[in-house]
């Protein structure tokens, strides 16, 4: 298993980081941390089992739309589009190292 991480910083929003594990290209285990607020808090955990799989930009940020609402979470200095980006460009590090 291989962990790799980004880091986001979105135009008004605070400081994200999105760190998988990854292993045969797909999301294993994340974690979601920075300088941003999600309350309720546990539902940090609900976004991070969302980012688990090999989904595509548009199945990411409907997965994590819909964790969002079903859990009445707001989000306070980041966006799902931004956690979305962030696991996005994390998997295309990784996906980076393994082709060369």
């Amino acid at each position: 298993m291989t962990t790799r991480s980004a880091v986001v910083k979105a135009p008004g929003e605070k400081l994200l980081r999105v760190s998988l594990d990854l292993g045969g290209g797909v999301v294993r285990a994340a974690r979601i941390s920075g300088d941003f607020f999600i309350h309720p808090e546990e539902g940090v955990l609900l976004l991070e089992k969302a980012l688990c799989g090999a989904p595509e930009w548009d199945e990411l940020v409907l997965r994590l739309q819909s964790v969002v609402d079903a859990g009445g979470l707001e989000l306070v200095g980041v966006s799902i589009e931004s956690i979305a980006r962030g696991a996005l460009e994390a998997v295309s590090e990784y996906d980076a190292e393994t082709s060369s």
